[in-house]
């Protein structure tokens, strides 16, 4: 068994969602072969950045190439997707942050790769680098051998040197939109045979904050949670969330200046386990709302 999140992993650029102006630039890269020695992955978490690394690496030793990235078919290919490969390496810059880490990785990279063209360093979570490991690695990310790629990924890049920083292609990668994680989230349960309810998708879309894995997670639970099914009523129980009735009783309580029906409600909704922060969210999605129809309402 595999989670969702990694049995609906995307193979190859095509099936990338939310992230179309950096899979057309590293396309067009890999398709005029002007491959650059050192990118730098930003954004969120579950955005994308690991992921497009792998396509990547496997686009740029395929054999058979496409306007999609790796055919999938090729011995690299499989190779690099059943990471079996020597050509792609991967660094948990979070547990392997020492001078000593960085120094294995600058004496690996001088022997050329043993099949394929690029020897791949992926560098998950690089900011977590200590300052020692990052002066270590600058020369060699400046020039590095002709056969040797780096992606860094952080989701803090203010705390990547500049030094560092000025080196790489940046590429920062966008929150994905609550329309693109609601179709993928369809898309997965038809081919999980799940039975559904778009406005539990939504739902889950809207509390995900623009990450694919953080809402393909919270629909496995989901589905765990219901029976294997996803429905509205599992969502709302499962992530803490309010309806509109909820709301729409503190919010005329706030709007009579009943303090005691504001803090009965309150308490109420506290010892139900749900998050505060999760609560002042969602009632101020539902105070913008109204104000967005009262002025459509006064302006029509």
């Amino acid at each position: 068994y595999q989670a969702l999140y990694r049995k609906y992993r995307p193979k190859d650029f095509s099936s990338v969602r939310g992230q179309e102006h950096i899979v057309k630039t590293l396309t067009n890269q890999i398709q005029a072969d002007r491959i650059g020695h050192a990118y730098l992955f930003c954004g969120t978490r579950g955005t994308g950045k690991t992921t497009v690394a792998k396509i990547f690496a496997k686009a740029v030793n395929c054999e058979n190439p496409g306007p999609n990235g790796p055919c999938g078919e090729c011995a690299m290919c499989k190779a690099i997707e059943e990471q079996s490969s020597m050509n792609v390496v991967e660094i948990d810059a979070a547990s392997n942050n020492r001078v000593d880490d960085i120094r294995q990785v600058i004496d690996e990279v001088q022997y050329s790769p043993a099949e394929g063209r690029f020897k791949v360093y992926i560098i998950d979570e690089v900011h977590m680098l200590s300052t020692a490991a990052f002066n270590a690695l600058l020369k060699t990310i400046e020039e590095p051998p002709s056969h040797v790629v780096f992606i860094l990924c952080t989701t803090d890049p203010q705390k990547v040197p500049e030094t560092i920083l000025s080196r790489c292609q940046r590429f920062d990668f966008h929150r994905i939109s609550i329309e693109s994680i609601v179709a993928r989230l369809g898309a997965v349960c038809a081919e999980e045979g799940v039975e559904f309810e778009a406005e539990a998708l939504d739902l889950i879309a809207h509390r995900a904050e623009g990450g694919m894995r953080n809402a393909l997670t919270s629909l496995e639970q989901l589905i765990a949670y219901c029976g294997g099914k996803a429905t509205l009523e599992g969502a709302q129980s499962l992530l803490g969330s309010l309806d509109n009735a909820d709301l729409s009783e503190i919010v005329e309580a706030i709007g009579c200046r009943d303090a005691a029906a504001c803090f009965n409600w309150v308490a109420q909704y506290v010892e139900t386990g749900a998050d505060l922060a999760q609560f002042v969210h969602d009632l101020a999605e539902h105070v913008r709302t109204l104000y967005l129809l009262s002025c459509l309402f006064y302006t029509s």
